[in-house]
Formats: structure tokens, sequence, C-alpha cells
């Protein structure tokens, strides 16, 4: 692939968020501050309601040095940003939604967290389809908008995050085996480079920068809005949600069962299996929750072999698709994965096939240690997502490269 100006340029940004500032302290907001539009705000890091006001997106077992977050209001406000951090040596950082964390940001020093929330304009064009987004926009912005317009999104399990920050991810989610990633729907980009300029990035202009952007597109600039093709309703905007509750000392016969879907898993299919610790039982429950874009009798012939595994509850329940979020797990604490400022520690693994033997073993460690830490919350997350339109785009076509994983934990 031919490499042009403008993917170099935005490349650099990279270096931006890596680099050490040559001061030795805060001394940057009134420099941003007297270079922006009026809309914009710089809350400092002392601000005692800061981590109200801003979303961290780091652990704090690894925390940057962070001096206070810029709160943009334009586009233009971004590139004015960029400017004065490459000139002055600011390492930034930019942020969009509000779910999961970085540990790779503790070298960051005297730093200025870009955040992004207020540039959440949506556009969306009933007839064609065609939303355009600003970053600061999250799945729960437009959920119920593209559903009362007959429309449905691939969005993740979690409603709190960033819509174009999950796509230069790649964008995984349950409805994936039928609609293809959110980098496959994304169709252009408005970017500002390393250099502070905004540019335009799609197959057809900038095409280098729009591949890498799709899928490895977290340092490559400061994305200021995004279109996509949305897809029509599947199944009339109906999806079957199920939840089967059984005992930790069923894990090794329930990924056993998920094994038996390594092969096949129907394309409007998908699996999210949770862990709970229950202390009043003192034992670790596990939940499968089944999403399936089809019939209730389609599913059911899908699902039979986890009734058959004898759970402790279960329940079918057949909902609009902006209702997953909330009735899946039993609906228990669903609005715990958006939770701010939470003390958490979070690793993730990939694989292409279930292993039922290692997975069965780590849930007994894991119920083991939270018999003896009862404080500790802890939670094992596995995610088997259908393929088919995943795999249906060209692996060249994006920076992408994941097409073939089964399992997302």
């Amino acid at each position: 692939m031919l490499i042009s100006g403008a993917f170099l340029q935005a490349l650099s940004l990279g270096r931006i968020a890596s680099t050490t500032a040559s001061t030795s302290a805060c001394n940057w907001a009134d420099l941003f501050a007297s270079n922006l539009s009026s809309g914009a705000t710089i809350v400092e890091a002392s601000d005692p309601h800061f981590s109200a006001k801003v979303a961290q997106r780091w652990t704090t077992h690894g925390a940057p040095s962070i001096c206070g977050a810029i709160q943009p209001a334009t586009a233009e406000d971004v590139e004015k940003i960029v400017k004065i951090a490459t000139s002055h040596d600011i390492p930034i950082l930019a942020t969009g939604g509000g779910h999961g964390m970085s540990s790779t940001l503790a070298n960051m020093q005297h730093g200025a967290q870009v955040d992004l929330a207020r540039l959440n304009n949506i556009d969306f064009d009933r007839d064609s389809g065609s939303l355009t987004i600003g970053p600061g926009v999250k799945f729960s912005d437009v959920i119920d908008m593209l559903y009362s317009s007959g429309y449905q999104f691939p969005v993740g399990t979690a409603y709190c995050v960033g819509v174009i920050g999950a796509s230069l991810g790649g964008g995984v989610s349950a409805g994936q085996g039928i609609m293809g990633l959110l980098s496959d729907l994304m169709q252009s980009v408005q970017i500002v480079t390393a250099a502070g300029d905004s540019i335009e990035a799609s197959r057809t202009i900038n095409p280098d920068l729009f591949w890498a952007l799709r899928g490895a597109g977290a340092n490559f600039g400061i994305v200021t809005s995004a279109t996509y093709r949305v897809p029509r309703f599947i199944n009339g905007g109906k999806v079957v949600n199920a939840n089967y509750m059984y005992p930790a000392s069923m894990s090794h016969s329930v990924f056993e069962l998920l094994a038996s879907f390594d092969d096949e898993l129907a394309g409007g299919l998908a699996f999210n299996i949770a862990t709970f610790y229950n202390p009043q039982v003192d034992q670790v429950v596990i939940i499968v929750n089944a999403n399936y874009h089809g019939t209730m009798s389609e599913a059911m012939d899908l699902l039979e072999p986890f009734l058959e595994l004898g759970p402790v509850d279960s329940q079918h329940l057949y909902v609009s698709w902006p209702e997953v979020f909330s009735t899946s797990y039993f609906g228990i604490d669903d609005k715990k994965a958006c939770g701010r400022n939470q003390h958490v520690n979070m690793y993730s693994i990939a694989a292409i096939r279930t292993d039922a033997d290692a997975l069965s073993a780590f849930v007994d460690q894991l119920s083991a240690f939270s018999r003896l830490h009862p404080d500790v919350a802890t939670t094992f997350v596995v995610h088997r997502f259908a393929t088919q339109a995943v795999l249906g785009t060209l692996d060249d076509d994006s920076a992408y490269p994941y097409r073939d994983l089964k399992m997302h934990m």
C-alpha cells in the first residue's frame, strides 16, 4: 500500500501522546485558554470535582500525570489544541466515551486530557440510513433514535461506550454476525492530524489513512466526526434475550456446551457469559445470556441444550433491541459497567476456540479467591459472537487483524 503524506502526518500524533513534557510544572492552562472558543473549558486536575466533570480512562494502578482536561467545543478548538501541544511539547490524551481503561499511560508527565464529550453532534438521514456523529457521542445517544426510525446498530454490551472510539478499535458486538463490525460500517471520518490540520479520510480520499483508522486508529489523530451506513431493522427490531443461571460447579459443562458452537454459530446468535460472586451463598454463579435476532421458536431450537443442562433459573424474553441492555443477566446491576470512577483492575484476552478445561479451571480459581476476599467484586466475562458478516469483509479492507476471533474475554 502506498503511504501518503497525510498518513505519515497523522501517524506522528502517537509521539505526541507518548512524549515527556519538557516543562516541570503544570503551567499550560492559560496557553490553551487564550486560544480556544468561548464554549471551551479547562478543568484543572486540582479541581475537587474533576472526576465528576471528566471521565478518566486510566487505571489508578498506573495513572499518568495529568495537569487537567481541555474540553473543546468545536472541531476548530481541537485543531488549535493539537498545534499548541505540538509546539510546546505537551503530551495529550484524547478521550470520547466512558467505558474501559488503559494501563499504558503511566509515563505521561504533566499532560493534558482532551475530553471530547462536548463534540456530541448527531445528524441522521432517515431515508438513506447515513449517520454522522461527533466523538463525544455514545451508544446511548443514538439507540432510541435509530430504533424509532426503523434502523439497528451493532452496539456493544455497555451503553456508555463512545461510538467512534469503539470503531477505531474495530467495533465488535453481539450483532456482528449479521451487521459486521462497526468499522466496516464506517464510510468516512474528519480527523485532526499531528500538524493540527483537519482532513477527510475515506475509501477514495486518503484511503491509506482510512484503512489504518479502522482497527488501529487510536493514535493516528483525533477524529472530530465520522459517518456510518446504518443497517435497517433485523427481525422487525425484535431480539430474543435469554438468561440461564448455573452454579460454578457446572462451569465445565457450560463451557463444553459453548465449545459445541465453535464450528458453527448462527449469524443472529450471540452469547455473553459472566460470573458473579454471591456472598449470601458463598459461591460464584455463572449467568449465560443469549441474544438471537429471530423468532422465539427459532431461538428455542438453538438454546434447548442450555435448558437440558439444568439451570437453577432461566428466562426467555422477546424484546426490542434497545431493551437488551436492561434485560441481560436477569437485569442484575445492568448499570455497573458504566459506573463512574470505579477502582477497577481489568485484563482481557481473545481466542479462536473454547477451551473448556482452561476456562472452568479459571472459574474454580476465581471461586476460591472470592471466598477468601469477599470484599473484592470479581467478574469474569466471556463474549462469543458470530462471525459470518465479519468474515464476509475482506481481511485487507481495513487494519483490523482479528476477523477470525471467536471469543473475547
